[in-house]
């Protein structure tokens, strides 16, 4: 339970210094944990604690929901939790994450761990390979081989989809680290500099599977909330029943390549290939290559008024930020239209800098949400502590510090 100083502390303005995600080791948020950019969960525990005070039965919505932090937090608290995810992988995780096992499947899960040696003898299944270009650059002929041959013994072994999913979670999770990639960096590369240590394959997996299981266990068959899927696309769904509270972490502009950063644990996983890499990168918000659709005039309008500077020095650029505005404006419409009378929208968000204009984000979501029927209710901002990068970057940046909570009020007469 998150202290409470937090809640009381929650005020327009206000600065919050939330736990290191450390403190969340062992939780079922430790499960794919190896995910790019995943949220801060001590965000929606407080925001989901301070909503139950008041309501005894709320439905939640993440339509940007990633790995599933939201949906975490919201199993024990929520009576519906619905999520909108573009990218398969995040689905996955996000899915295992927060699917409660039954004390039969979590016994019969540790048998299977506890007899894996037999995965050595197992001819790796050609039609398993992973269908991606050059994917053998990325690793050692044995590690590859062992890979394979573990993969080939899961697809086998017969699980019901809740217990083969949480496996094939914790098998995406020793992709990077039974490869020649560095670990350290969000983006694969192999590095020069730094020595890296390949794990033996099938250790490195026992560790990872029992670590998820015993995070699982954690959840109450009981009394927790699968999550409801909406489809892939934030910017145009339905929800067919109202939704009380939403609550999300959106990309940013000039989006991290997460489609890049997870490709190698994707492909081995089944859940990509070159031709679906290539189309979920398309779809995602912040991403270069979706500037050139059309965007609603008054959404133009109003980034040029708050970075237009932009326009002169990076006109592709600030064509990416513009289709981005616009990107959330639809978005905003969809969970506008889902949400009740008063329901709330938080967005985690933080700025960004494009060719030295700062570009506040948080205030320019808010404003378009206002033109969409919201009211600006609240706001607070929060330091990052737990970057997960260490390879030293020089000024190299690619760090954001401070993220940003816009709470969103639906209007009444909207």
């Amino acid at each position: 339970m998150l202290d409470r100083r937090f809640i009381s502390s929650q005020s327009w303005g206000a600065n919050i210094e939330f736990p290191s995600s450390r403190e969340l080791r062992g939780s079922p948020h430790y499960v794919g944990g190896r995910y790019p950019c995943r949220s801060v969960a001590f965000v929606p525990r407080m925001i989901l604690q301070k909503t139950a005070e008041v309501k005894r039965d709320f439905a939640v919505l993440d339509p940007f929901m990633g790995s599933g932090t939201t949906a975490i937090e919201a199993g024990t608290l929520a009576n519906a939790v619905y999520g909108v995810e573009v990218d398969a992988y995040a689905r996955l995780i996000a899915t295992a994450s927060t699917t409660p096992l039954s004390r039969q499947s979590i016994e019969r899960l540790y048998r299977v761990l506890d007899d894996i040696e037999k995965a050595g003898a197992v001819a790796g299944d050609p039609k398993l390979r992973p269908s991606l270009a050059n994917i053998e650059y990325w690793f050692t002929e044995q590690s590859f081989d062992e890979l394979l041959s573990l993969k080939s013994y899961l697809f086998g072994l017969g699980l019901d989809v809740a217990e083969h999913n949480l496996l094939l979670t914790a098998f995406g999770d020793i992709i990077r680290a039974c490869s020649k990639a560095e670990r350290q960096s969000l983006k694969p590369y192999i590095s020069t500099k730094y020595d890296k240590q390949i794990k033996p394959t099938i250790p490195e997996f026992q560790k990872v599977a029992r670590q998820y299981l015993n995070a699982i266990e954690k959840l109450d068959p009981t009394d927790f909330c699968a999550i409801e899927w909406l489809g892939h696309d934030a910017t145009a769904f339905e929800a067919e029943a109202p939704i009380d509270l939403a609550i999300t972490s959106p990309p940013y502009i000039n989006a991290m390549d997460y489609t890049r950063c997870i490709k190698l644990e994707s492909a081995w996983i089944g859940t990509c290939d070159d031709a679906s890499l290539q189309k979920t990168k398309s779809l995602q918000l912040g991403e270069a290559s979706r500037r050139h659709q059309s965007v609603e005039n008054w959404i133009d309008e109003l980034c040029r008024s708050k970075f237009g500077r932009l326009l002169e020095l990076d006109n592709a650029r600030f064509g990416t930020a513009v289709a981005y505005f616009d990107d959330m404006a639809k978005n905003l419409s969809s969970v506008q239209q889902a949400l009740t009378e008063d329901g709330k929208y938080y967005l985690i968000i933080g700025n960004s800098r494009l060719r030295g204009v700062e570009i506040e984000t948080h205030r320019i979501i808010a404003e378009i949400a206002i033109m969409l029927g919201f009211d600006w209710s609240g706001y607070f901002t929060y330091k990052i502590k737990d970057h997960r990068t260490s390879i030293p970057r020089g000024d190299r940046g690619g760090k954001i510090d401070i993220e940003h909570v816009v709470e969103l009020t639906k209007n009444k007469n909207s």
